[in-house]
């Protein structure tokens, strides 16, 4: 069903294909098909499929790690609003591992913002008010405004 899916060019299916080879979902297990699956997918700018090939480049699911190929990733699944990249891109950021000197400082506000949204929200990093407090208001004090809308909201709640 998926596969007839994919050559009737549903991109959700490419995507959904890579993830059932990953998993070995109804087929053997293998990660060279799931990127091959994502790498159609991601062309097609699915976000999902982005991040999961980010994902391999990062941690060297299957290949030999590249932090560039997946920082460049990343950053596309960020511009595509993907949160999870979003969050693993603020982390590369804060890290050091960007090759942007204000990132690798720390100064970046909308690194900060998704830093501390990961930390509010507890999807992607476990959720501490403290830590997302203090990234948002990093970046609050830099002028990001949703940042310090988020800030806000986030005091009010406190209060009540």
């Amino acid at each position: 069903m998926l596969l007839r899916a994919t050559r009737q060019g549903y991109v959700h299916a490419q995507f959904m294909v890579g993830c059932a080879y990953r998993d070995g979902l109804g087929t053997k297990k293998t990660l060279a098909q799931s990127r091959r699956w994502w790498t159609a997918a991601a062309k097609r700018d699915h976000p999902g499929a982005i991040f999961n090939l980010a994902l391999d480049y990062d941690y060297g699911r299957g290949i030999r790690p590249n932090p560039r190929k997946a920082f460049g990733l990343y950053k596309r699944g960020a511009k595509f609003g993907d949160r999870e990249a979003q969050c693993n891109l603020a982390v590369v950021y804060l890290d050091g591992r960007s090759t942007n000197r204000s990132l690798r400082q720390g100064t970046d506000p909308k690194a900060q913002d998704n830093l501390g949204r990961s930390y509010l929200d507890g999807e992607e990093l476990e959720k501490d008010k403290i830590m997302a407090k203090m990234w948002l208001t990093k970046a609050a004090r830099q002028g990001h405004g949703r940042a310090r809308n988020l800030l806000r909201a986030v005091r009010e709640n406190a209060r009540h």
